[in-house]
């Protein structure tokens, strides 16, 4: 019902004493000579005395069936003597002692034409207001509805002004990722170019392998940057990194439980299956038709990671004559992300790289 639902778009019943709409109460009281004055709002199975003056809970109660009929016919309401109103004549407010004898209540009415409550006056006393107190009534609920909208108002204002403290406090959140993914990326980006320059035998092997190791990293940003969340399964970084391996995937096993990286060990362990899968796919086992690759995980207690690369059916592995940026990559950068350590060996089955560390999360 739409003025039910006016009603409740004000957010005011069940709320605390204000002392302006105290006023608006004892104004209205002493204007009309009465012996009390309330302010309540009529909700569907109930009403909400917002405020009251010079008459006490239990009486303020039994005003309840006249405002009721003042919001149901959405008019100023005036019963000079309730004992002579066959509406009201046998309620328990009429013919109780210390009964309710005289009621006049004007209507709380919204911008939108909807009665929501009254503001009334109450006697113990049949008697009748003059014009000047029907008027004085009538401009009493103008301004207590007026209140009303500016209680509002205010409420609308201050949620309104969270919510841009929110997005503020959102908006300088990513600010302060986007800078840190950057600074972390930069950081990634001149090690790898700085690296492979040193240990290249030519600007052309340089650039080829410079290419392919800044397309994993991109490949792992892309998977950070799709994430609704700052962590990445494990398995998803994984399956980046495979991508440029898609022909050999019958041949690289993958297993191992539910866990999440944060966004360094993500870029750390695409660019570790990166040297990984390429050396493989170059020299080792993915080299033969034969050969396959296994990769597994692991979780431990208190969110130990252990992450193993094992080669099989490939030609026999052996060590490379010296240590390349991508045995320092695996060893050292990576394993450093994990808070862990890392060995790379190439025993004669095929090479395997294992890394022991530390998740920051596990689900």
């Amino acid at each position: 019902m739409a003025r039910l639902a006016a009603l409740e778009s004000y957010a005011i019943l069940d709320t605390p004493p204000e002392p302006d709409f105290d006023e608006i109460a004892a104004i209205a009281a002493e204007l009309c000579g009465a012996s009390g004055a309330l302010v309540n709002l009529v909700a569907a199975e109930r009403q909400f005395i917002k405020a009251a003056t010079g008459i006490a809970g239990a009486e303020a109660a039994s005003v309840l069936p006249f405002c009721r009929q003042t919001v149901r016919q959405g008019s100023f309401l005036q019963i000079s003597d309730t004992a002579a109103d066959p509406r009201f004549n046998d309620h328990p407010a009429v013919t109780a002692t210390d009964a309710i004898r005289f009621y006049a209540g004007a209507v709380l009415r919204t911008p939108g034409g909807y009665p929501i409550g009254t503001i009334c006056v109450l006697d113990t006393v049949p008697r009748t207001l003059n014009d000047h107190q029907v008027r004085s009534l009538q401009l009493l609920a103008r301004q207590a509805m007026a209140q009303i909208e500016m209680r509002k108002l205010i409420a609308e204002r201050d949620a309104s002004i969270e919510d841009l403290r929110e997005a503020n406090r959102r908006r300088l959140v990513l600010a302060h990722e986007l800078s840190h993914r950057m600074k972390n990326t930069l950081a990634v980006v001149q090690s790898i170019v700085g690296q492979t320059f040193r240990i290249s035998s030519s600007l052309e092997e340089a650039r080829t392998a410079i290419s392919a190791r800044l397309a994993a990293l991109a490949r792992a940003q892309d998977l950070l940057i799709g994430s609704v969340s700052a962590s990445t399964p494990v398995a998803d970084a994984i399956a980046s990194a495979l991508v440029p391996h898609r022909e050999s995937t019958d041949r690289i096993g993958v297993s191992g439980p539910v866990a999440y990286l944060n966004q360094q060990q993500t870029l750390g362990l695409t660019l570790a299956i990166h040297e990984l899968a390429t050396n493989a796919w170059k020299y080792g086992a993915l080299a033969s038709p034969d050969g396959r690759v296994d990769i597994v995980w692991a979780l431990g207690q208190e969110r130990q990671f252990t992450f193993h690369w094992l080669e099989s059916g490939g030609p026999p592995a052996s060590a490379p004559a010296r240590r390349g940026f991508g045995s320092r990559l695996l060893e050292r950068v990576v394993a450093g992300y994990f808070s862990g350590s890392a060995q790379l060996t190439f025993a004669p089955a095929g090479a395997q790289f294992q890394m022991r560390g530390t998740l920051d999360k596990i689900d």
